[in-house]
């Protein structure tokens, strides 16, 4: 009978990679949370914070693919040169999708919206974070 315990609970670990689905998805919000804090702070270098700080890291937008997290922070910077062309931003997620059994993997949809003075854009889009350091970083960003 203890064999089958555990077992049982190994098998849960194996499945859920030791935090549960709703942990994880928790753990994401809470990362899109941090973005839009840092954000509306006016604070691009903490809004950084959420990507992966690495060469191979992808933004995807508008200009089309670039490649690395300074690329990244740079063109932020260049774009959004103070706080009242930032504007406040404003995330909807719509789904959270675990690529893995681990969970280390994740991908997620939404909406995002950004109220300035003059104008009020908005747009979709398409995450993939991966559990690097014990923490979901967002690895390839589809912004649109």
């Amino acid at each position: 009978m203890n064999r089958c315990i555990v077992l049982g609970v190994m098998l849960s670990i194996w499945a859920c990679g030791g935090s549960s689905r709703q942990e994880i998805s928790t753990e994401i919000r809470q990362l899109l949370i941090s973005q839009q804090k840092a954000w509306n702070a006016g604070n691009i270098e903490e809004f950084m914070e959420g990507y992966h700080r690495d060469s191979g890291m992808q933004f995807i937008g508008a200009r089309g693919v670039r490649y690395g997290w300074l690329a990244t922070l740079n063109a932020y910077k260049k774009n959004y040169p103070d706080k009242s062309i930032m504007g406040q931003l404003s995330f909807d997620i719509d789904t959270i999708e675990m690529l893995d059994k681990s969970g280390e993997i994740a991908h997620i949809n939404g909406r995002w919206t950004l109220i300035r003075m003059n104008d009020t854009p908005a747009g979709h889009f398409s995450l993939i974070t991966r559990k690097i350091s014990g923490k979901h970083k967002i690895i390839i960003d589809h912004t649109w």
